[in-house]
């Protein structure tokens, strides 16, 4: 029992500099962001993934073992998605009052999105794990990882481009609602939250609680329909 404990203890310091990395990357990634003002083409990701990846290349980490090095960052995405709905409490009564048509919305932007992916899926390739590692895109991290396990999809796959995903919505969001002349700060982030999920609910919430409430209800929305509807129906599309 003893060697073994050593043996899991070894293990696990062995690769904890894997998890400070990405600490350190994320943290290296808001410094750039904040002394950018806010700038989306400077966002954490953007700048904090390729300085994590060029670490990982340098001292040939492959993705495997990072990825399992930070399991405790990945199970927190969790509970760090779930707190992003406590300011809801202040908006319930807005909210439920257009609950029809924001549920209206949500399932129409989810399905349109789900369906994009998997066509252009179609047309790029043929084989379906490929296909199936797409469909989830649109939901957060955590959600979109269930899913595409459940479809048997490639998890490495998923995570760039549910993050891809994210950035490029906050990146073509505000210039979509400029050329169309949508200022209402509730459906900015109700579109936020659905087409680029936590990234876009966190950008929602700089520009105030309001949009970033409607954000959160826009990706919890778009998890559940696409947790519960999408998976069925690409399971019996397969087929």
């Amino acid at each position: 029992m003893a060697e073994l404990f050593v043996l899991q203890w070894q293990q696990i310091t062995a690769t904890s500099w894997l998890m400070v990395l990405s600490v350190i990357g994320f943290c290296v990634g808001i410094s750039v962001y904040r002394r950018s003002s806010g700038k989306p083409l400077l966002h954490p990701l953007i700048i904090g993934t390729p300085f994590i990846a060029a670490i990982l290349t340098l001292m040939s980490v492959d993705f495997d073992q990072y990825y399992k090095a930070n399991g405790l960052l990945n199970w927190l995405l969790g509970p760090a998605t779930v707190a992003l709905a406590v300011p809801l409490s202040k908006y319930l009564k807005p909210i439920s009052k257009l609950l029809p048509i924001l549920t209206i919305t949500v399932l129409s932007g989810g399905f349109v999105a789900a369906v994009s992916a998997i066509s252009l899926a179609l047309w790029l390739t043929s084989e379906p794990m490929m296909i199936l590692s797409v469909a989830a895109k649109s939901v957060t991290t955590p959600i979109a990882m269930a899913i595409t396990q459940q479809l048997g999809g490639l998890i490495t796959l998923i995570t760039p481009i549910v993050l891809f995903t994210g950035i490029t919505g906050i990146l073509v969001a505000p210039r979509v609602f400029h050329v169309v002349g949508l200022r209402d700060e509730r459906w900015q982030g109700l579109i936020l939250g659905v087409t680029a999920h936590a990234i876009g609910t966190l950008k929602a919430f700089e520009q105030s609680p309001r949009c970033g409430a409607f954000s959160t209800i826009g990706m919890g929305l778009n998890g559940i329909w696409t947790s519960v509807f999408l998976v069925p129906m690409i399971q019996a599309f397969m087929v």
